[in-house]
C-alpha cells in the first residue's frame, strides 16, 4: 500500500498542512526511489530514502510518527520499535498478523503514551457515511438481518503477490480482504456475539499473473521476494469462509467470503429492518445506498433518500476533501481519485488525533474488533463449533492463530 499511501498523502498536501513526508524506507531501493520520486514530482520535496527501518530511526532524529504499509507480519515488528523509539504509529489494515501481538501494540503505545492508527479507508467513504445516517434515523426500522457476500478472485494469486500464498506472512484472504467488511459491519450495527463458520482452501495451488486493470498502477514498481521465478505456488492460507453471526444487539448476520469463485464476480451487502431494506453501497465506487420498503416498487435512492436523513452532514475533514460538500446521495469520480482521498483522510484524523490528544477513529480497539471478526471465522471454521468474538478477541480462542509464526 506504499505508493497509494503516498497518493493519498499528497491529495492531503493539497489540503492540509499537518503532515510531511520526511523519509521513505524499502528494503528494495528501486522501489522507495519510485515512491520519493512521485512526492517529490507533487510536491517539490523529496523524502530520504533508507533500506533498513533501525537505521532509518536512527538517522531521522526529526520524525513524529511512522506509517507501517509493510506485508501483515511485519506491523507488530515495526510497531514495537516505533513506540519504543517515542514515535506515534498509524499501519495498515489488517492490524497485526494475529491478535496477541496487535494486543502488544496495543499495550507499547499506552505506555510510551504515543497514538496508535489503524488504516482503515472503507467507512471513510462519504457513502458509507451516508448509509451509517440512514440506519440511525431508523429508516429501515428495528434492525433483523444482514447479509454480506463477496464472491471474487479465481485461480491467480491476488494481486500477483508471493507473501498473499502464507499464512504466515499474511494470516489469510479473509484478513487481507473481509477485514474491510468486518470493521464496517462494525461500524453499521455494533459488537458482534457469536460467530459460526465454515472454511476452505479451495485453491491450494495458485498461479502467478501479473496485476491487470486499475489497480496495475499502484504496483508495478514492487520488487516481489517470494516465488519470483514460479508459475505455480502453493498456499496454506483459507480462500473462503460461510459464516453466520449473532449481534450483541440480537441482529442476525449471514456471511460469505470468497477469493475462489472462477468466472462469476457478485457482491451482495444489505440490512433488513421491520419497515424495509437498506442496500449498502459498494466502498470506493461513489454509488448511493437504496431503500427498498414494503409496498413500494421503486426504490428510494438520491435526494429522495437525503430527504429521509436531514441530520447526514459530512465531516469538516471528509467535506474538504469533496470540494466542500457537506451532503451528497452519490458522486462521480475514477477509483484512483477516490482511493487517494479517502487515505488523505486517514492521515488527517491519525494527525488530528497527535495534535489534540484525542483518539483516531479507528484506534487499537477498533482494529482489534475488526480482527475478531475476521478471525472468528476462521477459528470457528478450524474448530467447527461457534465461538465468542470476545474470546477471539481475548486470546482464549487461538488454535488457527497459534499455526502463525511469527518474528
Amino acid at each position: 500500500m506504499g505508493l497509494r499511501h503516498v497518493r493519498g498523502y499528497i491529495e492531503l498536501r493539497r489540503r492540509f498542512e499537518s503532515l510531511s513526508l520526511a523519509a521513505v524506507c524499502d528494503l528494495h531501493r528501486e522501489a522507495a526511489d519510485h515512491v520519493a520520486s512521485e512526492v517529490e514530482a507533487a510536491t517539490g520535496m523529496r523524502p530520504h530514502v533508507h533500506t533498513n527501518f533501525d537505521q532509518m530511526l536512527d538517522v531521522e532524529r526529526g520524525l513524529d510518527a511512522v506509517d507501517i504499509v509493510t506485508d501483515t507480519r511485519m506491523h507488530h515488528v515495526f510497531a514495537l520499535k516505533a513506540f519504543d523509539a517515542g514515535l506515534h504509529v498509524i499501519t495498515e489494515k489488517p492490524m497485526g498478523i494475529t491478535l496477541g501481538m496487535c494486543q502488544q501494540m496495543r499495550e507499547a503505545a499506552t505506555n510510551a503514551g504515543r497514538k496508535l492508527a489503524v488504516a482503515e479507508n472503507f467507512r471513510r467513504d462519504p457513502m458509507n457515511r451516508f448509509a451509517k445516517a440512514l440506519l440511525s434515523a431508523d429508516v429501515i426500522g428495528a434492525p433483523c438481518f444482514a447479509v454480506k457476500v463477496g464472491l471474487g478472485g479465481g485461480a491467480a494469486l491476488m494481486h500477483n503477490t508471493g507473501w498473499r500464498a502464507r499464512k504466515s506472512r499474511a494470516g489469510s484472504h479473509i484478513l487481507e480482504n473481509a477485514v474491510h467488511d468486518c470493521d464496517l459491519l462494525l461500524y453499521f450495527l455494533g459488537d458482534i456475539d457469536t460467530i459460526y463458520a465454515e472454511t476452505d482452501v479451495c485453491f491450494k495451488v495458485r498461479r502467478r499473473a501479473g496485476v491487470a486493470g486499475q489497480l496495475a498502477q499502484f504496483y508495478q514498481h514492487r520488487v516481489e521476494d517470494e516465488f519470483v521465478d514460479q508459475q505455480e505456488v502453493e498456499v496454506d492460507t483459507e480462500d473462503t469462509a460461510f459464516g453466520v453471526v449473532r449481534f450483541k444487539s440480537g441482529v442476525v448476520g449471514q456471511l460469505t467470503f470468497t477469493s475462489a469463485s472462477v468466472g462469476y464476480s457478485a457482491g451482495l451487502s444489505s440490512v433488513h429492518g421491520s419497515k424495509g431494506t437498506l442496500l449498502l453501497p459498494p466502498s470506493r465506487v461513489g454509488r448511493g445506498p437504496e431503500l427498498r420498503l414494503d409496498g413500494r416498487r421503486e426504490s428510494l435512492k438520491g435526494e429522495e433518500l437525503l430527504a429521509l436523513a436531514p441530520k447526514f452532514e459530512l465531516d469538516d475533514t471528509t467535506a474538504a476533501f469533496w470540494d466542500g460538500k457537506r451532503r451528497m446521495a452519490s458522486y462521480e469520480m475514477p477509483f484512483e481519485q477516490i482511493d487517494a482521498r479517502l487515505v488523505g483522510i486517514e492521515y488527517q484524523d491519525f494527525a488530528e488525533s497527535i495534535l489534540t490528544g484525542r483518539e483516531p477513529e479507528v484506534g487499537p480497539l477498533e482494529g482489534m474488533k475488526a480482527l475478531s471478526v475476521a478471525y472468528g471465522l476462521l477459528e470457528s471454521g478450524r474448530l467447527r463449533r461457534p465461538v465468542s468474538m470476545d474470546d477471539v478477541m481475548s486470546g482464549a480462542v487461538s488454535a488457527y492463530q497459534s499455526e502463525i509464526g511469527v518474528a
